[in-house]
């Protein structure tokens, strides 16, 4: 007898209980599988995790490594496990090369208009006991993004853009999105809960503001085109381009695409930007709103 969709017909109660379950155990695996492969390579693994020592590439790579097994462990592999436990659907359609370029395209020209966000968020005055939640990943975001090779890069792509888009995608769209508009009978306010979640869970009070708003765009993206696979293109869009930008060969200087830049975006260059892109997002909605129907 297998177990796909053995719990498919239980009460919600013993189906989050699952979810919970899945994600603890898998996170226990996860970290001590990480754990043991640096052991295994390195005499003083424990030591390079606890240091985490920013200065030294060696130490840095583990780092990465440890991150990527913590993503899987927390958001792939307990997801997928309950959704072939409870036969819940992702919705994952192919994608059509149109749709494609519209949604990588959209996520390259809104990055200064979000830059300016972020300059702006970054200017409020959040009360104390708030900021007390704000975890400061800047030293670690910047060590990651410390590339000589073109296998740095391709290793910093994998663990900082594919995993997270992936992982936080199915995790977020896929079930906590889906899952509450199902319960509240409304998809609109579910696209907005999951993105507020979707930014608090980052502890970035900093940016909490422009993170919320792409969060109600992925939302928006996977509701118009019933489809998995958009989120995910244009999370991964979002996060490899910080990664290829900061790359020495197509480094660039300009604010808008070099994260923690001191530089002061262009009101201008972010009005375009906004413009530019909810033109091609109208467009986008309307090929999406074509299928559907």
């Amino acid at each position: 007898m297998g177990f796909k969709g053995v719990y498919k017909d239980k009460s919600t109660a013993i189906k989050v209980s699952l979810l919970f379950l899945l994600v603890f155990l898998s996170l226990v695996l996860h970290t001590s599988l990480a754990v043991l492969l640096i052991s295994f390579f390195a005499d003083n693994g424990m030591a390079i995790i606890q240091n985490q020592d920013l200065t030294n590439q060696t130490s840095i790579n583990y780092l990465k490594l440890m991150q990527l097994f913590t993503g899987v462990g927390i958001f792939i592999t307990p997801i997928l496990i309950y959704a072939y436990l409870t036969n819940f659907d992702f919705k994952f359609v192919s994608v059509t090369r149109q749709d494609a370029i519209l949604v990588c395209a959209i996520m390259l020209l809104i990055t200064p208009f979000i830059a300016l966000l972020v300059e702006w968020n970054m200017l409020l005055p959040f009360p104390e006991w708030l900021m007390q939640f704000h975890f400061n990943s800047e030293p670690i975001i910047t060590a990651f993004l410390n590339m000589d090779t073109i296998w740095d890069l391709l290793y910093t792509i994998f663990v900082i853009a594919i995993i997270p888009a992936i992982g936080e995608e199915l995790f977020f769209r896929g079930y906590l999105q889906q899952t509450i508009g199902n319960w509240l009978s409304n998809h609109h306010k579910a696209i907005v809960l999951t993105g507020f979640l979707f930014s608090a869970i980052h502890l970035d009070i900093q940016a909490i503001i422009p993170r919320f708003l792409l969060g109600v765009f992925l939302g928006y993206l996977y509701y118009w085109g019933r489809n998995l696979w958009l989120p995910i293109l244009a999370h991964f869009t979002n996060n490899s381009l910080a990664v290829i930008f900061s790359f020495p060969l197509f480094k660039v200087e300009n604010g808008a695409y070099s994260v923690f830049s001191k530089t002061k975006i262009d009101p201008m260059l972010a009005l375009f930007s906004f413009c530019s892109s909810a033109l091609l997002i109208y467009i986008l909605y309307q090929n999406l709103s074509i299928k559907k129907d």
